[in-house]
């Protein structure tokens, strides 16, 4: 075989004429397919050198995205292959650069294009393929276009949301320059292009990133402080309060403090983790408090707890948030339940019955085939823990209480219960 011969079989698998690409079952084949195809395209790579597969990728690209554009991708299965593609043409643009005027211009059509407004193309990916004089051409395709803008830009994040003809083309330019920015390791251009001197927590938690992310932790640490304080949603503060504590840790500048004020205020599980990593030997003598902070917050407390291994003590704190109207999500009584159930089979038993209660509080017959697969697993839980009995009694005042559900008594009836 040749690659020639394999192109046309391999770009017909990114292809459909089907009609009916609002329907799962037609999304999900063709994704399928066409995934199969991404690999058979890394595959054709290694039998055939990157430079010959770069364009056959290109078209794959472009053939997908037309796809996508008429399909129902909701549950982003298209999407993935696409960006499955798009990982594998700056990886073989690396390994077999192409010309860099050529590499230069089909990025940037992609970024200015309809694949730009779904997908980002970083320059930065492509960093070594271009070139020193790939970049420098880059640049200055990108600064005629910046020029070509008929609204007057400043290179800086919009301070208030807008959309007008230029949204897409602002946005694009905006996008390069920060990831130019951070290619050239240029704090100042990292903070203004970012936003990170503008008076917004999620513009600060973006340029602190940026700033880690291009070997800048001092100055990251200090954008990343201040805006913790600065107006935004709470969960755009908190990102940075967890972004300012992970880079104490890693710079090892204060680590303990920066990761205790950062749990003080946010005491979720992942920053408990970081303030017992931060914390050493010390954390023993603190772990009470932290348990303490996290009971207003009972999923994080259990979610922490069982991280730990500390299943016996999750379990009671679990009970202790359901007594006082703090219950879990089911899925994490769930988990928690599958864990507890080999320390000890019988304690489980109630919460599982609960859990089915929970699902039949109201007449609903979408609830019933959940409900009666927990129904199944409490009886072979029951079973399993030579307490069969009280499987019995549950089901038989199960069906009492729900007498006049008739849909849900057939179920029941249905799988033997």
């Amino acid at each position: 075989m040749s690659l020639a011969r394999d192109i046309p079989n391999v770009l017909a698998s990114f292809r459909t004429t089907r009609r009916d690409m609002w329907d799962w079952g037609a999304v999900n084949s063709y994704a399928f397919e066409a995934e199969l195809g991404a690999s058979l395209l890394a595959d054709m790579a290694d039998d055939y050198g990157a430079e010959g597969v770069i364009p056959v990728v290109q078209k794959a690209i472009a053939s997908t995205l037309r796809v996508l554009m008429r399909s129902d991708d909701s549950g982003g299965l298209i999407q993935l292959v696409i960006r499955q593609l798009l990982n594998l043409h700056a990886e073989l643009c690396t390994q077999s650069p192409p010309a860099p005027a050529a590499l230069s211009g089909w990025i940037q059509k992609q970024q200015f294009g309809e694949l730009g407004e779904y997908f980002s193309v970083d320059v930065v990916d492509y960093a070594d393929a271009l070139g020193a004089a790939g970049i420098a051409r880059f640049e200055a395709h990108l600064d005629k276009r910046r020029h070509a803008l008929t609204t007057p830009f400043d290179g800086r994040p919009d301070a208030e949301f807008t959309h007008d003809d230029e949204w897409h083309a602002r946005h694009a330019v905006l996008y390069n320059l920060q990831r130019l920015a951070v290619l050239h390791g240029d704090e100042e251009a990292i903070v203004r292009t970012h936003g990170g001197d503008m008076p917004r927590a999620h513009l600060h938690a973006a340029a602190a990133e940026a700033l880690r992310e291009a070997g800048l932790p001092a100055r990251a640490t200090v954008i990343a402080h201040e805006g913790m304080t600065l107006p935004g949603g709470a969960h755009q503060q908190q990102e940075c309060g967890e972004l300012w504590a992970a880079l104490a840790i890693e710079t090892g500048a204060d680590a303990a403090d920066a990761a205790s004020e950062v749990f003080e205020r946010w005491p979720t599980a992942s920053n408990a983790e970081a303030l017992q990593a931060a914390s050493g030997q010390n954390w023993p003598a603190i772990r009470e408090h932290a348990i303490e902070r996290m009971r207003e917050r009972p999923w994080e407390l259990i979610a922490y707890l069982t991280d730990a291994d500390d299943l016996a003590r999750a379990w009671t704190e679990a009970l202790r948030a359901s007594a006082n109207s703090k219950s879990l999500h089911a899925s994490q009584w769930d988990d928690l339940v599958g864990r507890y159930s080999k320390i000890d089979p019988v304690a489980v038993l109630p919460v599982m019955a609960q859990l089915i209660d929970d699902r039949l509080i109201e007449a609903n017959t979408r609830a019933y085939p959940g409900a009666v697969r927990r129904m199944t697993k409490l009886r072979a839980a029951a079973r399993a823990a030579g307490r069969p009995e009280i499987a019995d009694d549950y089901l038989a005042d199960v069906r009492r209480r729900n007498a006049r559900r008739p849909s849900l008594i057939k179920r029941m009836d249905a799988a033997g219960l």
